[in-house]
C-alpha cells in the first residue's frame, strides 16, 4: 500500500519544496498530487503557458523518491476566464452568484468553461503525458 498526500508548490517559497520532499518521503509517503488549483499559475494569462515553476516541482519531488500525480487544473479558473466570461460562476440556493477564489466557484454545465476545462487539460497532457518519469495524471 502506498500513502500519499496533496502539496501546492505554487504556494511555497521554491527554495521550500526540496525540504518539504525530503520531509514527505522521510514519514513514508510515496505519492503526491499536485496541479489541481493551479490553473491561473500554469497560464497566468490567456494563451500564455508557464511551465517551469511545475517542471521543477516535479523534478524536486521525484529527487525525493516521490511519484507524482498530476491532476488537471481546472478546480479553479483563473481570474482572467471568469471576468472573460462572468456567467460561468454557479449560482447558490438564494440565487446569488458565488464569488471569485473560492474552490469549484464555476457552473460545471457551462458550456464555456468545458471548452477551457478541455483546452487546458490538453495541454497539460501535451505537456506531461509522456513524462519520462511516468506521471501519474487526473482528469
Amino acid at each position: 500500500m502506498k500513502l500519499g498526500t496533496c502539496y501546492y508548490p505554487e504556494h511555497w517559497p521554491e527554495h521550500l519544496w526540496a525540504e518539504d520532499a525530503l520531509r514527505m518521503a522521510e514519514t513514508g509517503l510515496k505519492q503526491v498530487r499536485i496541479g489541481e488549483f493551479a490553473w491561473s499559475r500554469i497560464e497566468p494569462e490567456p494563451g500564455r503557458f508557464d511551465w517551469g515553476w511545475l517542471d521543477r516541482a516535479i523534478d524536486t519531488l521525484h529527487a525525493a523518491g516521490l511519484e507524482v500525480i498530476l491532476g488537471t487544473p481546472t478546480a479553479t479558473p483563473p481570474k482572467w476566464l471568469v471576468d472573460k466570461m462572468p456567467d460561468m460562476v454557479s449560482i447558490d440556493a438564494e440565487g446569488r452568484p458565488r464569488g471569485f477564489g473560492s474552490r469549484r466557484h464555476y457552473c460545471f454545465s457551462h458550456r464555456g468553461y468545458r471548452s477551457e476545462a478541455a483546452r487546458i487539460t490538453r495541454a497539460v497532457a501535451e505537456r506531461y503525458g509522456r513524462h519520462p518519469k511516468r506521471l501519474i495524471c487526473l482528469t
